[in-house]
């Protein structure tokens, strides 16, 4: 079964509050806000870059999905089976 998320930005409460209702009772949909907090870039811990261990797919995909939360407040994903 194929999974879907929407991503929220946490400074749209309404637009969370929307997708909730749309799709709250449907099994293969989740919607959160978005759990990041401050830059990304680097991992405070190690000093490395955040997602240094992550396959270069990875990256891409949390590169467009900020695109998404930037631009349309929103990031719709497909999970992987």
């Amino acid at each position: 079964m194929t999974r879907f998320l929407f991503i929220v930005a946490r400074q749209l409460p309404d637009v969370y509050k929307h997708l909730r209702e749309q799709f709250g009772q449907e099994p293969d949909v989740e919607v959160i806000l978005d759990r990041r907090f401050g830059d990304r870039r680097r991992d405070a811990a190690s000093d490395s870059p955040a997602g240094a261990d992550e396959g270069p797919g990875e990256r891409r995909q949390n590169a467009v999905v900020s695109e998404q939360l930037r631009v349309m407040g929103y990031a719709f994903v497909r999970l992987a089976k």
